[in-house]
C-alpha cells in the first residue's frame, strides 16, 4: 500500500482538481489517496461554496479514498498555519507515504532547498537578512534577497533573482514551501512532491477552457443562475452533486451572506475584539467604526484594507472575528505538533483499508460520529478543536439551512455521518 496525501479545499472538485488527482497518482505511484479537506470556512477567510459532506462527496465519487477534516482552527489561517496543520495531521496518521500539490514553480527541488534554508536557518543567511533589515528593507524583500545571496554563494541551485522573487510571490509556491517546512520541522518521513499547475491562474475569474480556477466557477454561480455555465469545467459527479443540492434549494454560500451576523459580533464584542487572533495595532478600532459606514462586506473589507493589511488578511481577521477564534486558542494548537483526532468525512472501499492500516500504526482517535468522542472530552486541545468545528458549522448551517430550516435539527456535526461510498 502506497498512500498519497493530499491537501485540497475542492470549492467545488473541477477539472483541474481531477487532472492534479490523477497526475499526483501518476507520478508518486500511488496505490491509495488521503484528502485533507478544509471544512465549512476556507483559507481565504470565506465560507465553503457547499457544506464540507457534500464537498467530501464529491472528491470520492471522483477518485480520492478518504477525505478527512481539517480542523477549523488551521483552515482558516496563513500559508504556514494552514500547511503545518495539514502536514501534522497526515504525519500523526502514521502512514502517509508521499504528499504531490499544485505549484506554479513544478519543481520540488527549487522549494524543498528554499524550504531548507528557512527552517535552518544557517548562520550566513542570517547575516545577509540582517543587513538588508538594516538598510531599510521590508521583511520579504529582505528575505528574498538573503536567499538569494546564500543559494547563489553556496552553489545549491541554478535561479536568477528574478526567478526567486517570483518562485516567492506565487500562491501555490508558498503553500507548497510551507508544506516541506512542516515536513521538515516535524521530521517526517513523508516525501513531497509537486506537479505544474495547468492552464489556468490560481485567481482568475475567466473561464475560457476546459480547466479553470475554483475562483471563476465560483463567480459563475454566483453571477448566473444558469448552471450549466459550469458543467464543462467541472467533472460530471462534481456537477450532479451540486445540481442536485441547488434543486433541493441548497443554493451557494458566498462571504456577503454573512455580513449582518458579523457586523453584529463584531457591535457587540467591541470590547473585547483585540482578542480575537490577528487583531493586532489598533485594526479593531477601524474595524469597530467601519460597520457603520459601509453597507456591505465588500465595502467593510476595503474600509479596513491598508498597504499594511491585505484584502486576504482582512477577511481572516473578519472571519476570526466571526468565529470567535481567539489569540489564546490559537497560541496553544497552532505549534502542534501531533492531532489528537482525525475526523472522517466520506469514504470508498479503498478508503476502508486507509482506515484500517491508521488503526493499527497510530494511536490517534478515528471520529465517525460525535457520539463516539466522550473518550477524549478531557484532553483540552480535542476538546477545543471539536468545539471550534461545531461553532463553525452552526454559523455555516444558520444560512446555508436557510431555505430548509425544517432540516435544521441542531448542531448538524451530531447529526451527519460519514459518507460511504461503494466502489463499483
Amino acid at each position: 500500500m502506497n498512500i498519497l496525501g493530499l491537501i485540497v479545499e475542492y470549492n467545488p472538485f473541477h477539472n483541474g482538481h481531477l487532472y492534479h488527482l490523477k497526475k499526483s497518482k501518476e507520478v508518486t505511484k500511488a496505490t491509495h489517496t488521503i484528502a485533507i479537506m478544509s471544512g465549512n470556512f476556507l483559507q481565504r477567510g470565506e465560507p465553503a461554496l457547499f457544506d464540507k459532506y457534500t464537498r467530501a462527496r464529491a472528491a470520492v465519487e471522483n477518485g480520492v479514498d478518504l477525505v478527512i477534516e481539517l480542523p477549523t482552527m488551521y483552515a482558516c489561517q496563513s500559508a504556514e498555519i494552514f500547511a503545518h496543520g495539514s502536514i501534522a495531521m497526515l504525519n500523526s496518521l502514521n502512514c502517509v507515504d508521499c504528499i504531490c500539490f499544485g505549484s506554479e514553480e513544478g519543481s520540488v527541488d527549487i522549494l524543498s532547498t528554499i524550504s531548507d534554508i528557512l527552517v535552518r536557518e544557517p548562520q550566513e543567511f542570517r547575516s545577509y537578512l540582517k543587513n538588508y533589515l538594516d538598510d531599510g528593507a521590508l521583511f520579504p524583500t529582505a528575505r528574498s534577497s538573503a536567499l538569494f545571496d546564500y543559494i547563489s554563494n553556496n552553489n545549491l541551485i541554478d535561479i536568477s533573482k528574478e526567478k526567486l522573487l517570483d518562485v516567492l510571490n506565487s500562491s501555490n509556491n508558498i503553500l507548497g514551501i510551507e508544506y516541506i517546512k512542516s515536513i521538515l520541522r516535524l521530521k517526517s518521513n513523508i516525501k513531497p512532491f509537486t506537479i505544474a499547475r495547468v492552464q489556468s491562474e490560481y485567481n482568475s475569474e475567466a473561464i475560457e477552457s476546459s480547466i479553470c480556477s475554483a475562483t471563476a466557477i465560483r463567480k459563475s454561480l454566483k453571477d448566473s443562475s444558469d448552471i450549466n455555465t459550469i458543467s464543462d469545467v467541472v467533472p460530471l459527479n462534481t456537477f450532479n452533486i451540486i445540481s442536485e443540492k441547488i434543486s433541493t434549494n441548497f443554493n451557494p454560500m458566498f462571504d456577503e451572506m454573512y455580513y449582518n451576523i458579523l457586523t453584529s459580533t463584531i457591535a457587540r464584542d467591541v470590547n473585547i475584539l483585540n482578542q480575537y487572533f490577528d487583531v493586532n495595532e489598533g485594526i479593531e478600532n477601524k474595524i469597530y467604526q467601519s460597520i457603520f459606514t459601509t453597507s456591505s462586506l465588500l465595502d467593510l473589507q476595503l474600509s479596513i484594507k491598508s498597504k499594511r493589511y491585505t484584502l486576504t488578511k482582512i477577511k481572516r481577521i473578519l472571519n476570526n472575528i466571526l468565529l470567535g477564534i481567539t489569540k489564546e486558542d490559537m497560541e496553544s494548537v497552532k505549534t502542534m505538533n501531533s492531532m489528537p483526532y482525525t475526523r472522517i468525512l466520506a469514504f470508498n472501499d479503498k478508503g476502508r483499508e486507509i482506515l484500517k492500516k491508521i488503526k493499527i500504526n497510530s494511536d490517534i482517535h478515528i471520529v465517525n460520529k460525535f457520539s463516539n468522542i466522550s473518550f477524549a472530552i478531557n484532553d483540552e486541545n480535542f476538546k477545543k478543536l471539536i468545539d471550534y468545528d461545531v461553532k463553525a458549522s452552526n454559523i455555516y448551517n444558520l444560512i446555508y439551512y436557510r431555505n430548509n430550516r425544517d432540516l435544521l435539527k441542531g448542531p448538524m456535526d451530531f447529526y451527519i455521518s460519514p459518507i460511504y461510498i461503494k466502489q463499483t
